[in-house]
Parts: C-alpha cells; structure tokens; sequence
C-alpha cells in the first residue's frame, strides 16, 4: 500500500472523533484532542508500512481508532505477524503508563512474560517510550509471542505503534524463535515511526 494513504485516513479519523469522545485514566479527568489555533488538528504520525502489507480496516471507539495491517496471506483470522496503530485523543494520556499496562495484560494473559526495560527519549521533539515484551505461551492461543512497543507523546493525540509475531510456544526464560533478520527489520522499522506537527515546523518538522 501507499504509505501516505494510511496516514491520511489516521489524521481524518482523529480529526473526526466527536466533541463528546472522552477517556478516564487513571484518575485523571478526560481530554479531547487539542486542536491547533485554528481549531484543525495538525499532528502526523509518520510511518512506511512494510512493503506488502495490506490494511484489514481501521476500527474507532469512543476515543480512539485502531488500524490493523498483516503480510500478503494473513489476515485478522490467521496471522503470525500483524502492525497494530493505535491514536488516542487524550491530551494527557502518558506513553510510558500506556506501555506499563501492555506489560500488565502480557503477565495476565501469558503463561510467562518477558518484558524489556522501558526506554525513554525524544524524537522529533516529542516524548517517545519503547520496550519489547514476549510471551512463552498465551493462555487462550496456546501460541509463543513477541511484541515491540513504540509510544510516542503528541500534543494532541497519544500515537502508539506495536509490531507482533506469534507462533510456537517456547520455554522461559528462552528467546522468542524469530530470526535476527527479523529483529533486525522490526528495529529499522520502529525507529522510523515518528509524529510531526504542520503547524510547528521549528519543534516539530515534517518531511518535504
């Protein structure tokens, strides 16, 4: 697929999220997107999907949309890698505690869990939060698992990328049976996901 046409149907759909979508977390009030001066929403999330994959629909919540992507013959139904694409439109949400409760649901939902050390930096002038976690063996797809996490902070959105391979179980404390040419893709790949800002060049910088 084109990568711009993925982009575009994300910036549409955050920026059509009704006035009333909101989201509780933690405690804390909910938040709608901010929108820039001009009442537009000019955030980007930046990313080339890997060559072949194909789009399997873009589902939107109360506050939120999520955009599935799999290889050529894999779909939602069967699949042994997938790119998850999630924007949540609230101007509060944290990446890292966003990381932390996939970590939280990976040690409930998997016979053993392996998180990574969360990494925290900036990219592109925003807050960016990453970690690997894999899975020995999940309790209801009886499959091994290995997920690599990107979030990264906006200013009017929460942008959060994983990609994911599950395929046959393993022992803990052992490493997920994928291939270093895969790691070394997924790697590539993550490190190229960014959020841009049209409206703020000077911080923020999109490409031309």
């Amino acid at each position: 697929m084109r990568p711009f046409a993925l982009l575009a149907a994300l910036s549409l759909a955050v920026a059509t999220l009704p006035a009333s979508a909101q989201m509780r977390q933690q405690g804390r009030p909910a938040q709608e997107p901010q929108a820039s001066r001009s009442g537009e929403l000019t955030e980007r999330l930046l990313l080339v999907p890997p060559a072949g994959w194909q789009e399997a629909g873009t589902s939107r919540g109360q506050n939120a949309l999520t955009t599935h992507l799999f290889p050529a013959g894999q779909n939602a139904e069967k699949w042994n890698e997938m790119l998850s694409i999630q924007v949540m439109g609230d101007a509060r949400a944290d990446a890292r505690e966003h990381i932390q409760r996939i970590v939280e649901a990976s040690r409930t939902s998997c016979e053993a869990s392996g998180p990574s050390p969360v990494t925290e930096g900036m990219a592109n002038g925003y807050p960016v939060s990453t970690l690997t976690v894999t899975c020995t063996k999940g309790r209801q797809s009886g499959l091994g698992g290995l997920v690599a996490v990107k979030a990264i902070r906006g200013a009017q959105a929460l942008y959060v990328v994983q990609r994911i391979w599950r395929g046959q179980p393993f022992e803990r404390n052992s490493a997920a049976p994928v291939s270093p040419e895969m790691l070394k893709e997924w790697s590539e790949f993550l490190r190229g996901v960014a959020v841009c800002d049209e409206a703020d060049p000077q911080k923020h910088p999109c490409p031309k």
